[in-house]
């Protein structure tokens, strides 16, 4: 990861021109301070944002919308420079932008590793661009250049109409919608469906909840919001959904319009702008960044569930079994269950 930023910095520094960084969860670690003044950025992750921000780099947090780049001339870039996403559409939507975006004789260039598919990418970009790629060898990972040469596009990439919502399934007779880059967002997930299936026998043995007032509930990472709309019906609950990504955070709004949940939906990098407490916590937290396993999101996960979990409220987690979660979360939380695991995914009760 590190060489690629490395060659990141390197296009980006010789450029000459203004560039445009595409920045996704694999840009995190990526050291925004040595970037120049004429780089732009475009994220989808709320916690790349702010770092490029902090930069004080030009930075644009949204679901990969071109047109603050479309219309302003001032923006238009010469250069776009990318680390692959891991989702096909996702790729194929920032190629399709890109190629319309740069002008005569601007480029992009791009990175990956030979298993992320980098050489299928190389010929099918190359093929919507209307050019031959130029690809080098760096390690473990490949470089390829593209140049616009104004000659006729190729068609366009199939992106699976990225930029729309669309009906993946139902919760009693009411839609649930998702989109690309979403995290698992053409299917029910099995862990969250676990969790669901086990909130009755949640708010009835390890999370009584009052009578007499609206329980706060938190949907932490909450995705296109499945949690929150399998726990809406439970009970007359006060709801914040919080993601850092932004399509889930598109995608969790319009499920909570259809579901007629009254809640609030949060961009925020692991819950760090919000500091109400909350009787109840679900979470399905992802245990990847970008293309690697990290066992730092978990605790990142358990850190904010601590600050945020009310005195005499419960937390419930779903992850893969093989996490492990009770012995992270042991110096953070005295109350620790797990009251089932299926072989493939378990659920977590931690309390203060």
């Amino acid at each position: 990861m590190a060489n690629i930023h490395a060659l990141m910095l390197d296009a980006l520094d010789d450029s000459g021109h203004k560039a445009l960084l595409i920045a996704d969860e694999n840009c995190l670690d990526l050291p925004f301070p040595a970037l120049g003044h004429q780089v732009c950025v475009l994220s989808n992750r709320v916690d790349v944002a702010a770092k490029a921000s902090e930069a004080g780099l030009t930075t644009f947090f949204s679901d990969f919308d071109f047109s603050p780049f479309c219309d302003n001339q001032a923006l238009q870039p010469q250069r776009v420079v990318y680390r692959l996403s891991k989702e096909k559409p996702v790729v194929h939507h920032i190629a399709n932008r890109v190629s319309e975006l740069l002008p005569e004789g601007g480029d992009f260039i791009f990175w990956g590793a030979k298993q992320e598919g980098v050489k299928t990418f190389a010929k099918t970009l190359g093929q919507r661009f209307g050019c031959s790629p130029h690809m080098e060898k760096h390690g473990a990972n490949y470089q390829v250049r593209l140049q616009k040469n104004g000659g006729a596009l190729g068609a366009p990439l199939d992106d699976k109409n990225y930029s729309q919502l669309r009906e993946i399934g139902a919760i009693g007779d009411k839609p649930v919608y998702s989109k690309p880059g979403v995290f698992g967002w053409d299917k029910m997930d099995s862990g969250s469906a676990l969790l669901g299936q086990f909130l009755p026998e949640f708010f009835s043995r390890h999370c009584p909840l009052r009578a007499d007032c609206a329980p706060a509930l938190l949907d932490l990472g909450c995705g296109y919001g499945y949690l929150s709309l399998v726990a809406a019906p439970l009970n007359h609950f006060t709801i914040t959904a919080t993601d850092n990504c932004a399509a889930a955070l598109l995608a969790c709004t319009k499920n909570f319009a259809a579901h007629t949940i009254d809640g609030t939906v949060i961009a925020a990098d692991c819950a760090d702008t919000i500091s109400a407490k909350f009787d109840v916590i679900l979470c399905n937290p992802p245990f990847h960044q970008g293309f690697q396993q990290d066992r730092a999101l978990s605790e990142k996960f358990l850190s904010a569930t601590k600050r945020l979990l009310a005195a005499d409220g419960r937390a419930l987690f779903v992850v893969n079994q093989f996490v492990p979660l009770e012995t992270l979360a042991a110096g953070k939380f005295r109350k620790i269950a797990t009251p089932v695991n299926n072989g493939s995914f378990k659920l977590v009760v931690l309390g203060h």
